[in-house]
């Protein structure tokens, strides 16, 4: 009995489980991901609509696998001064929503796809990062490519 209950609990902690990977591609050729599982935030449920008010990540809890690249990545998105990334204002039904995406100070409206995986939502957006007023990234003649593609797996808490 014992083991099950452990069992169970330890299956419970695994769909409570956020996470966000911020696919990056690079010029002329490569790319990387930054994850972080560290995401801060409710959503919500209620009659079939989706909403949340802030889910934020902190953007130094973002890695990559390589240390000096996550520092640069850090720069990058200025964490000195803003060191989280915020969605707000969210709201979606039917596998779409919008939200207000704040990324170094800087908010834009964006457009998620979602699918409902069990107690879990999984939601994809892009973003041009000129859009957040981040600067071109280049390193060694390797460069960062604008277009961004960021997957958030989330909880959500039926109400």
């Amino acid at each position: 009995m014992k083991f099950l209950f452990l069992f169970v609990l330890a299956s419970f902690s695994v769909l409570a489980e956020s996470k966000l990977v911020v696919n990056v591609e690079l010029n002329p050729a490569g790319s990387f991901q930054a994850t972080s599982e560290n995401l801060r935030g409710e959503l919500i449920k209620k009659n079939g609509v989706f909403t949340a008010k802030n889910i934020s990540v902190n953007v130094e809890s973002l890695k990559t696998g390589i240390d000096l690249r996550d520092e640069h990545f850090w720069k990058h998105m200025n964490s000195s001064k803003y060191n989280q990334a915020v969605i707000s204002d969210l709201k979606g039904e039917n596998g779409k929503a919008t939200a207000q995406l704040e990324v170094a100070g800087v908010k834009r409206t964006i457009q998620i796809s979602y699918q409902e995986e069990g107690s879990n939502i999984v939601g994809k957006f892009t973003v041009n990062a000129h859009d957040f007023k981040l600067p071109q990234a280049e390193y060694l003649g390797i460069g960062v490519e604008d277009k961004v593609v960021s997957e958030v797996t989330m909880p959500f808490k039926q109400i």
